[in-house]
């Protein structure tokens, strides 16, 4: 006989599939490559090359986030292109930065350090979820 599922273990299930998402977001890197693919698709060398990053490196971070169902992929010939896998996904980075802005003093002390060090009084960073 097999036992019957309760509301515990329905919450519990449902929270581990959240936590999943949230696991493979908790990189600054990932964040980083999610922000890049809410502007438009693009390659793994594209992104490479603008997070400063390796193309292993990339790859490898591009992988763990397609596992968590929040990127797509399609091959053209050698190339490999990512996007966002739902409008949710950039939802989701936009109400992040937003709840980093409102919450977390040390956002506004880098923006500050930025502005100042740059010398641009009226210029965001390019972080432009």
């Amino acid at each position: 006989m097999t036992k019957r599922a309760t509301k515990r273990d329905f919450k519990a299930a449902i929270y581990e599939q959240l936590a999943r998402g949230t696991r493979a977001m908790a990189s600054p890197q990932r964040l980083e490559l999610l922000d890049l693919l809410s502007q438009a698709p693009r390659t793994v060398e594209a992104l490479a090359k603008v997070a400063g990053l390796t193309m292993a490196n990339t790859s490898r971070h591009l992988q763990i986030l397609r596992a968590a169902h929040l990127l797509e992929s399609q091959r053209s010939g050698p190339f490999v292109t990512y996007r966002l896998a739902a409008e949710q996904v950039g939802h989701v980075l936009r109400e992040l930065r937003v709840m980093a802005e409102s919450r977390l003093a040390e956002v506004e002390q880098i923006r500050r350090q930025f502005l100042t060090d740059s010398c641009i009084s009226n210029v965001m960073p390019a972080f432009t979820v």
